[in-house]
């Protein structure tokens, strides 16, 4: 059993204890979340549990041949200029090698060398899983790349799509203990829900570091906050966690009570006869006693786990100048982007007609690379349409934030500077100080020069600034992207108060659960709007995905289980009248076709061999799904249901195997035909 054991873990950061005394025993099966604000060393944590960070004191220790699974920060040289399916594969040994190699043996006959391979085999299979080539390609696909992306150079990717191949490379390998540092960022809606599937179904060890709430909620079953009087571990949900966490305030508030309640009542006592010499005594003994509840009481309040873990972000907009009914009309709007600029000059979408109604609050959804941030920049005016055209109501104010925004903060400038320089000179210092509190960049902040900013304390400043604007419309571009939990939770709550309109972008599922009244598809035919919430929305197409997936199985078993035709060979009597040297001359052609077909019969008898393997494997793991006792156990019901899909997978690649050797037989076979007929 591999399991990872911290002991007393202790770390700082510029003179400031991030955490002290950190003890926990991770253990398979075991998902476990790390919470908590910004800089409270979440990503440090993971960092020193992969071995990349020393502690200062105390020590992390995983069971000897434990495999850690860990997603590197950086590319080398050499890893950029690989292709993307060969990278990802290259952190197994090969298993095209080993192909190589059985073909070998078998037309050298090697009996010797076919056992040590058919072990080896085994033992890559149980330590690997079935045809990592299959593996890899599912998980590339899963994360969102296409067959076309797969021989890519690695350096021709952007940052976030090398981001989902380095993650694609750790799952691959195959991990007992699984580290992961915000997985979500960079995926889209599709490949989020994927990976979280693939994590339910994970058997080992998993710690992850996560800021999207429903991620949260669905992955961890257990929640490590950071950033409190002491790190706290809990058992549940994060949602559970919370409920705790409430519940304990409210204790905590009782107690807190009762003492206060009793060193009135002693202080009460004192004051009235500290004075009086009969009862002096008396007084100076409950004197002594109030100290010791005081005590107790400042100990309680210091030791306050009762508030939510870190900060929280708590304001509300403006309220906005009323705009026109038509906030923004798009006209035939298109847009494609040059060649020179190393596009393909492709239109990235079809002719769009829309109207955005004043108050109404949308979300543009669509797989990456669709386009939805182009969108938002054309709208705008960050890019010009080459067609059609964009109007803005007369009455409509509009403010823009971009998850790319930050780059408008000059480094060199501070907090309260580029405050002035990015809002209305008519703002007053008060109205910009009060908002920089708001947005949690209070005094301390002022003159903080903005290159010692964290992501999200730089979002949090951009944020900041469009705040005085006063806009009616606000068009947000991943607005959570960068900001931790406790802030994006009060974002969240300040635009779905917002009374003005509302177009965005996001991956966030809890942003558009709470904020999005309707929901907008941008697809190669043009933009779909489902006037509905995000969950309705997401029901629909979750269903819409499972019954596209059944009917493609189900074709694709009918094409497997296709009959093939046989050749037809009708002799020609003229065949008969051949000479001596036509004849020698078609002999060697048979036999040619006959050494050809050789090795084709054995691979294929081979795959038969380990399909009938795998399919009785297959109808033992049927027998213990649908025993009611597989299920007593929430661990072993994930683990079974787990290597049935591995193994049905296989299976299936085993019959296209099949089907490509018998097509490939039946061609040498009617060439030998051919040879006869000849």
């Amino acid at each position: 059993m591999s399991k990872i054991t911290v002991q007393n873990v202790e770390k700082s950061y510029g003179g400031e204890t991030l955490f002290s005394g950190l003890s926990f025993e991770a253990l398979p099966g075991m998902r476990l979340a790390v919470a908590g604000a910004n800089g409270t060393g979440k990503s440090t944590l993971l960092r020193i549990l992969a071995g990349r960070t020393e502690p200062e004191g105390g020590s992390v220790v995983m069971s000897k041949g434990a495999r850690l699974g860990y997603v590197a920060q950086e590319l080398s040289g050499a890893d950029l200029s690989e292709p993307l399916l060969g990278w990802v594969l290259s952190a197994l040994p090969s298993w095209r090698d080993f192909w190589r190699e059985w073909e070998h043996a078998v037309e050298a006959r090697d009996e010797v060398k076919l056992r040590k391979l058919s072990d080896r085999q085994h033992r890559f299979e149980e330590q690997y899983g079935y045809n990592p080539e299959h593996k890899a390609r599912a998980i590339l696909s899963g994360l969102g790349f296409e067959d076309e992306d797969l021989p890519r150079r690695i350096e021709l990717l952007s940052g976030g799509w090398r981001e989902r191949a380095k993650l694609a490379r750790v799952l691959l390998q195959g991990a007992d203990i699984l580290l992961l540092d915000e997985p979500t960022n960079h995926l889209d809606l599709e490949a989020v829900q994927w990976l979280e599937e693939y994590l339910l179904a994970f058997k080992g060890t998993l710690i992850f570091v996560a800021h999207d709430r429903v991620f949260l909620e669905r992955v961890g079953s257990h929640v490590l906050v950071l950033g409190l009087a002491r790190p706290v571990l809990r058992s549940g949900s994060f949602s559970e966690f919370l409920a705790w966490m409430a519940e304990n305030a409210e204790q905590r508030e009782r107690e807190a009570a009762k003492l206060s309640a009793r060193i009135d009542h002693e202080e009460s006592f004192i004051r009235r006869f500290r004075v009086k010499a009969r009862k002096a005594a008396q007084a100076q003994s409950k004197l002594k006693k109030v100290e010791k509840l005081q005590d107790e009481l400042d100990k309680l309040k210091g030791d306050n786990l009762a508030a939510r873990p870190g900060r929280r972000l708590s304001f509300r907009l403006p309220e906005p100048p009323r705009g026109d009914k038509v906030a923004v009309s798009a006209v035939d709007l298109e847009f494609r982007y040059a060649p020179e600029a190393g596009r393909s000059g492709k239109k990235l979408w079809p002719q769009l007609n829309f109207q955005i109604f004043r108050g109404r609050k949308i979300a543009l959804v669509a797989p990456n690379g669709a386009g939805k941030s182009t969108l938002l920049k054309v709208l705008t005016g960050r890019l010009s349409p080459t067609g059609g055209y964009v109007k803005m109501g007369s009455n409509t104010q509009m403010a823009y934030f971009s998850q790319h925004q930050t780059d408008i903060l000059r480094p060199t400038g501070t907090v309260l500077g580029e405050m002035r320089r990015l809002c209305d000179p008519r703002c007053t210092e008060e109205q910009l100080m009060g908002v920089l509190g708001l947005f949690m960049l209070g005094e301390s902040y002022f003159e903080r020069p903005v290159a010692a900013l964290s992501g999200g304390e730089k979002s949090r400043l951009v944020m900041a600034s469009l705040f005085l604007g006063k806009a009616n419309l606000l068009i947000l571009d991943e607005p959570t992207n960068h900001l931790d939990l406790e802030t994006r939770e009060g974002l969240v709550a300040a635009l779905k108060d917002f009374e003005g309109t509302i177009f965005m972008v996001a991956h966030d599922r809890h942003l558009m659960g709470e904020v999005a009244e309707e929901i907008w598809v941008l697809s190669p035919d043009g933009l779909e709007q489902h006037h509905e919430g995000f969950e309705e929305y997401d029901a629909k197409r979750r269903a819409a995905l499972a019954e596209a997936k059944t009917g493609a199985r189900r074709e694709a078993r009918k094409a497997e289980c296709a009959p093939v035709a046989s050749p037809d060979v009708e002799e020609d009597q003229g065949s008969k009248r051949l000479t001596k040297e036509d004849k020698r001359k078609l002999a060697d052609q048979r036999n040619a076709l006959s050494r050809a077909l050789k090795p084709l019969r054995e691979e294929y008898a081979k795959c038969e061999k380990d399909l009938e393997r795998v399919l009785l494997e297959q109808g033992e793991l049927e027998a213990r799904m649908n025993d009611p006792a597989t299920y007593e156990s929430g661990g072993e019901a994930l683990a079974v249901n787990n290597q049935y899909r591995e193994v049905s997978d296989w299976a299936e690649t085993l019959m296209e195997r099949m089907s490509a050797l018998e097509e490939k037989m039946a061609a040498v076979q009617a060439e030998m035909g051919g040879c006869l007929d000849g």
